[in-house]
């Protein structure tokens, strides 16, 4: 049974390369090959490990016995309308991982977060054609806002669509099954 932690300083460079496996294997076909394959984890565990001790943001992960299978960064939202509103940066499962409950209960530790510091809502942007992203988020409850955004990459166009959750009127356990 995997279970959740705040990260620590070493987690980084299994953070990194779960989110470059992630972006990998959950992105194959949304974004260009070349793109993914030129990925490398190295360029952002310094970023990763700094994050495991930043204040004004929260960092978790889940673990099976001594080894993280999936992370979730909470932020004060990035958004122009964001003000007391948290957001959800990056959550990515090792895909070995994938269906074993980890993003499940990623989630609950940063909607507990996100009530500590008194959120009124969580948002989280998500790739438009990222459809078994989306479908997960909206099982555990997000629904879309309205809100869109692009981002140009060398190359290509992101196109993202925002989520939000109240977290107040989370239970203490995400079943997804609308309880």
């Amino acid at each position: 049974m995997h279970r959740v932690r705040k990260a620590e300083t070493g987690d980084g460079k299994r953070i990194a390369e779960i989110q470059v496996g992630g972006w990998q294997s959950a992105y194959r076909g949304i974004i260009p090959d070349d793109y993914l394959n030129a990925l490398n984890p190295e360029k952002r565990v310094t970023f990763w490990s700094q994050q495991a001790d930043n204040e004004s943001s929260d960092l978790f992960v889940t673990i099976l016995g001594a080894t993280v299978t999936g992370f979730c960064h909470l932020i004060p939202s990035r958004d122009d309308d964001g003000t007391g509103v948290a957001e959800i940066a990056a959550i990515y499962v090792d895909p070995c991982a994938w269906r074993q409950g980890c993003g499940r209960q990623l989630c609950e530790a940063a909607f507990e977060a996100a009530r500590r510091r008194g959120a009124s809502s969580v948002t989280l942007w998500v790739l438009e054609a990222n459809l078994l992203g989306r479908s997960f988020y909206e099982a555990i409850g997000f629904r879309t806002d309205g809100s869109t955004k692009s981002e140009e990459r060398p190359g290509f166009l992101l196109e993202e669509v925002r989520y939000r959750i109240d977290p107040s009127k989370r239970e203490q356990d995400v079943t997804g099954d609308g309880h």
